[in-house]
């Protein structure tokens, strides 16, 4: 199935949206970075997805399988992100993986480090600029490249 196919689901959450991964970007585009939705994922009814605003022009979907669902329930008893990752229901990942990962976002935007640019290219310069500056100073940044998230 492509990303635009999925089942609509009935899911009880305040952040779940009942749309594609196209309408998703739509829908957060405009939305601070952090904002997220859940919605059907076009992996089946056995998987939802998380859609995050990750950063400015990034929004990452993030698989989560669903484990020991019941015939005739909703959702997965136990949710997976990634390997290790097993949460009880939804509201835990907001607690437990967003609202965690949104700070680490933040405290990297906020490190004296940060640089905020658009290519690799662009960073490279400004870091061979700071070397030829002082040249005894090894510089580096943190950044966010939209073609890297």
């Amino acid at each position: 199935m492509s990303s635009s196919h999925y089942q609509p689901r009935r899911v009880n959450h305040p952040k779940f949206k009942n749309v594609n991964s196209t309408k998703a970007v739509q829908l957060l585009a405009d939305q601070q970075v952090g904002e997220f939705i859940f919605r059907p994922s076009s992996r089946g009814t056995s998987n939802l997805t998380l859609s995050w605003k990750f950063y400015e022009g990034n929004i990452v979907h993030i698989d989560i399988v669903e484990h020991d669902k019941a015939p005739g329930a909703t959702i997965g008893q136990r949710l997976q992100i990634g390997r290790d990752d097993y949460f009880e229901n939804l509201q835990e990942i907001v607690e437990r993986y967003i609202i965690p990962c949104n700070k680490l976002v933040q405290d990297a935007i906020g490190n004296i480090k940060f640089k905020r640019a658009e290519t690799s290219e662009e960073l490279e310069q400004q870091l061979k600029q700071e070397k030829q500056e002082e040249p005894s100073r090894i510089p580096y940044k943190i950044a966010i490249i939209s073609v890297y998230p």
